[in-house]
């Protein structure tokens, strides 16, 4: 047990524990957190999902930390498994428990490894989160898909990442680039064999302690003496920063080290931070002190630049991939970049491989082409480049999100004036695409033997569809199978999905509304859905009532009756069915005539069957 006790109020608060901290003892861990009152302890369970590419595994400890609403569990080591004794294999999924004080809905993930071993390497797919004994179905997904190597892709061993299900807008373009340049004192003994750290504190919160283990202008031997020594970290926006934390773990034959000064420069801010220090972090020498806060005596203003995302796809075909030096340049009607070279510590453009760079440019605004090649150095440099995505983050109106209450109140005739209340747009922050088809050789021997090439994009709409399912309440009438719709419109369909993820932990009840959201690219005004279930449960049957959908850009209500039995055993025997939409005034029930609506819709399906017999036979 431990006691805190307030100096200036005297109230106390009490932590029980009871338990060991010990690696031989009770789960092995040697971290608990305590709760001062009440039963708040929490226990996710943690799937961590090793990829499948050569040599993705790991032998390095990895760490983890849950970030949520109330805070993070702070930086677990994961080291007891559940179900594998050789963590963190190719292909494998580890289970960890994660015991902590309940931190609320957790937003982000943060994980990472010490980058020790020869085998220190990881590719890591994702990481799954939740709460231990509920359904797998509520389970949230973490995605990476991405090398944890100081040798590969952009050299970071520790990354954070966002939850698939979130707002549209890419963690990626939150996560800015901080460029932190170290300067060693030149005075004899100042370097240091230790591992340094930084901690950022900004006006939106702080970072996690940052070990500053990849170089990005050398990779010898770092912190020597009179050198300045660059490390680039991506983070959260933490708004401007107030003050940092910087120390090292005081291990190595000479770990004492003289820090003369910092400067972070935050391109996306165009800010640059002046840090002095001049001041020993040994625990010979000075005060002793291996850690300092340091504060910033000047803050400059340079240039501001914006994130880009560039995705660029090599072609599967034989000898597409190149060893030469590939650039590119962006257009837009603000101007142009720089001239930018796409590199990273993994071997880039092989054969039938998607590689992502972050970089930071210049805004050129609506972007209206790209030019983008290679230098043509090195035996077989000839290229095939399939595509090139660029993406960056804008400022846009979009509708503002309606809650399912209020679509209900549309249902009951809610006054119109009231609903014009609930619409309008707003300003968000989302993720514009700029899609560039190449699908060509930039090679001295091939085609017209050009090296560079100009793209100009293809531009897709995209659009959300919120998809209401409802389940009839007659006995029996809901299913525990899988169940599947495509949507078609006049631009085409948005190919069988699967409906997953709904605002009810037990979906497709007797009874009960689904709600499902469906992104795909603009439909147009929707023309017709096929849904079906795959009869794979002993409950499969399942009679569906009808299916709502809501075109959310064009604030449109589409209503598909079905009242029919989708079951092997009733009705026709059918478990799929395609459905036309009516009109609202069809879907409308009054209480001495209930069944209207189904009838109705049925006699739009009739309608719409003879039409195409009867333009077969002319």
């Amino acid at each position: 047990m431990a006691t805190l006790m307030k100096t200036l109020t005297k109230e106390k608060y009490t932590f029980p524990c009871e338990r060991w901290l010990d690696s031989n003892e009770d789960d092995n861990e040697v971290v608990r957190e305590l709760p001062a009152t009440g039963e708040l302890i929490a226990e996710p369970l943690v799937t961590v999902c090793t990829g499948t590419v050569g040599g993705s595994g790991t032998d390095a400890s990895v760490f983890l930390n849950l970030i949520g609403d109330q805070g993070d569990t702070g930086d677990r080591d994961l080291i007891n498994c559940k179900n594998n004794v050789n963590k963190f294999e190719k292909g494998s999924l580890d289970e960890f428990l994660i015991e902590a004080v309940a931190i609320g809905q957790i937003r982000r993930v943060r994980i990472g490894h010490d980058g020790k071993g020869g085998g220190s390497a990881w590719f890591l797919d994702k990481v799954i989160v939740r709460e231990e004994g509920q359904a797998e179905a509520n389970a949230v997904e973490f995605p990476c898909n991405r090398w944890l190597a100081r040798n590969e892709d952009d050299g970071q061993i520790v990354r954070e990442l966002l939850k698939e299900s979130d707002i549209s807008v890419t963690f990626e373009f939150y996560c800015h680039a901080y460029i932190c340049s170290l300067c060693t004192g030149d005075i004899p003994g100042g370097s240091s064999d230790s591992d340094v750290f930084v901690k950022l504190y900004g006006e939106k919160g702080d970072t996690s302690k940052m070990m500053l283990v990849v170089s990005a202008n050398d990779l010898g031997n770092y912190f020597e003496t009179g050198r300045v020594d660059i490390f680039t970290v991506e983070t959260f926006d933490i708004g401007q920063i107030n003050r940092l934390l910087i120390g090292h773990t005081n291990k190595g034959m000479r770990a004492g080290w003289f820090l003369d000064s910092v400067q972070i420069l935050v391109p996306v801010h165009g800010k640059n931070y002046m840090f002095p220090s001049h001041r020993w972090l040994d625990e010979d020498e000075a005060d002793g002190k291996t850690t300092v806060e340091l504060y910033p005596s000047e803050i400059l203003d340079v240039e501001q630049l914006i994130n880009y995302e560039i995705t660029v796809v090599t072609g599967d075909v034989v000898f597409a991939g190149t060893n030469a030096v590939v650039f590119i340049q962006i257009y837009g009607d603000k101007g142009k970049t720089e001239v930018i070279t796409l590199e990273s510590r993994s071997n880039n453009f092989e054969r039938n491989t998607t590689e992502i760079f972050k970089i930071e440019a210049k805004d050129v605004g609506k972007i209206f082409k790209i030019r983008i090649g290679h230098n043509g150095a090195g035996i077989g440099s000839g290229w095939f480049l399939e595509t090139v995505d660029v993406k960056h983050l804008i400022m846009a109106l979009v509708p503002k999100e309606k809650k399912k209450e209020d679509k209900k109140k549309k249902k009951k005739k809610k006054k119109e004036e009231d609903e014009d209340e609930e619409g309008g747009e707003e300003m968000q922050e989302v993720v514009l695409t700029y899609h560039f088809p190449c699908s060509r050789w930039l090679a001295g021997g091939e085609e017209d033997g050009e090296l560079v090439v100009e793209l100009a994009p293809l531009l897709p709409i995209f659009n959300t569809y919120e998809v209401c399912v409802f389940t009839g309440d007659m006995m029996g009438a809901g299913t525990d199978a899988n169940v599947y719709i495509n949507i078609y419109g006049e631009n085409g369909d948005t190919g069988e999905r699967c409906l997953k993820n709904s605002d009810n932990i037990n979906k497709f009840e007797g009874g009960q509304e689904d709600v499902f959201i469906v992104t795909a690219v603009d439909l147009g005004p929707l023309k017709k859905l096929r849904i079906r279930h795959d009869n794979s449960e002993s409950y499969s049957s399942w009679y569906l009532d009808r299916v709502e959908i809501v075109d959310t850009k064009e604030d449109t209500t589409y209503y598909f009756p079905c009242n029919r039995w989708l079951a092997v055993d009733e009705d026709d025997g059918q478990i799929a069915r395609e459905l036309v939409p009516v009109d609202e005034a069809f879907m409308r029930k009054d209480d001495d005539d209930e069944g209207t609506s189904g009838t109705l819709g049925l006699e739009q399906k009739c309608n719409e069957a003879s039409k195409l017999v009867y333009a077969s036979v002319g």
